[in-house]
């Protein structure tokens, strides 16, 4: 897992034109209507209940829009108060109140699905939407994960075929829709995590703008109970990938979800590189690479083929597992010479 860093340019935009669209479904789809509104063939009374409830929206709308990670968990809260149908998981088959109804109709089909889509937010006929979403975040690889990249491919001409990462609501938009268009709720993932999240109640999980994210270690151990013949690091060999175990020290519930220990289970032979690396890389390349003017972060892209920085891990798959056990194994003080410039 990796953290994410607000975008300001996109975190501004996002806030602006998601007001004004949600602020426009309240006030022009529901509340000028006299007594109904027809969702999905169904018509719905507004209440006098359910109108002060929409009137609440309509006031508090920058919150649903651009309240941060802890905000969140209070509107929940204030919004189960207020009416418990909004906070529920229902059943697949279960009957959903019909202030749970108008509101997910706002939320998620009105704003949240021609959000994906893309619509026009201005007089100018500027667009906004998924895609741009996506490209101003500037994600390479999943932030749940940190394996697997997140493409996107724009559409050029009018007959390209165009792709966006998959966009996970951290908190699901099933029990929570008065929050399918949060900033914050609106995570790139790939297709693994996502579908492995689901819709899944995350307010258990650490949440990819949490700064905790900082302290999520990946380390290794060797499993010589099972692999008696490793004995020390001195017998690993290419070989040795059965006799490496990867834990990552992250909350319950995101290793139970995502299945990041078993999946990362995969990438023993990274591990096995970086232990080799430890014991027989020459510190003489090192040095002979810093004569040619390279500093600490691209000599390290050399040396492990990723990025050394934190706020890069995003650009490539495995950049926080690299860095975590290389910075274990002391490989980063082969970098560290004084005549290495950083």
């Amino acid at each position: 897992m990796i953290f994410l860093t607000k975008n300001e340019e996109l975190f501004k935009l996002h806030k602006k034109v998601m007001i004004k669209k949600i602020k426009d479904e309240i006030k022009n789809k529901v509340l000028e209507k006299d007594d109904f509104v027809t969702i999905s063939q169904e018509d719905i009374c507004i209440t006098p209940t359910i109108r002060n409830l929409l009137e609440y929206f309509e006031k508090n709308i920058e919150k649903f829009v651009s309240s941060n990670i802890s905000m969140q968990k209070l509107l929940i809260n204030e919004v189960s108060l207020k009416d418990a149908t909004l906070t529920k998981k229902y059943k697949k088959n279960e009957k959903r109140s019909d202030s749970y109804k108008i509101v997910r109709y706002i939320f998620e089909t009105r704003g949240y699905n021609e959000f994906t889509s893309s619509f026009k937010y201005d007089d100018r006929g500027n667009e906004y939407g998924a895609y741009k979403f996506v490209e101003l975040l500037n994600l390479k690889t999943c932030p749940y994960c940190n394996r697997n990249y997140i493409s996107m491919i724009e559409k050029k001409v009018q007959y390209d075929k165009q792709r966006r990462p998959e966009l996970d609501h951290f908190h699901p938009k099933s029990m929570y829709p008065f929050l399918a268009v949060n900033y914050y709720n609106l995570i790139p993932s790939c297709s693994t995590c996502n579908k492995l999240k689901s819709d899944d109640d995350a307010l258990m999980l650490l949440h990819p703008y949490d700064k905790k994210v900082k302290d999520v270690e990946v380390t290794y151990w060797l499993n010589d109970m099972k692999f008696y013949n490793v004995k020390s690091l001195k017998d690993i060999t290419f070989d040795s990938e059965p006799s490496i175990d990867i834990e990552i020290d992250i909350p319950i519930a995101n290793k139970r979800i995502f299945q990041l220990e078993r999946l990362y289970q995969e990438h023993t032979d990274i591990v096995i590189e970086l232990i080799l690396k430890h014991l027989h890389y020459p510190d003489s390349y090192i040095n002979e690479l810093s004569k040619f003017g390279y500093n600490k972060e691209q000599i390290y892209r050399f040396v492990f083929s990723n990025y050394l920085e934190e706020n890069e891990f995003s650009k490539r798959p495995l950049a926080k597992l690299t860095r975590d056990i290389a910075e274990e194994l002391g490989l980063l003080d082969y970098m560290d010479d004084e005549d290495i410039t950083s």
